[in-house]
């Protein structure tokens, strides 16, 4: 019985055209690339944590940072996603 309450199903389609992805396709593609540079920070500081010189992957990190921040703000504006705060 526990397993089947644990169970999620998820379902994602994408249709290629010639000009264009359709928006699941593209959400699916931005949440892969966060989730690929939110990774290499975390590999990056554990090396840096690591290395007693590490200061040196303090760039890189920074690089991904950047990159990350503009990923989210890029699916924020592709997808049109919005915050509302309910006060109860």
């Amino acid at each position: 019985m526990d397993n089947e309450k644990n169970n999620i199903d998820v379902d994602v389609q994408f249709t290629a055209k010639r000009d264009e992805l359709s928006l699941k396709a593209k959400g699916a593609g931005l949440l892969f690339l966060i989730a690929l540079s939110i990774s290499g920070i975390i590999i990056l500081s554990l090396k840096m944590a690591e290395l007693e010189k590490g200061a040196v992957l303090s760039v890189p990190i920074l690089f991904l940072l950047y990159i990350t921040y503009n990923l989210i703000a890029t699916l924020d504006a592709v997808l049109g996603l919005t915050v509302r705060y309910r006060n109860d």
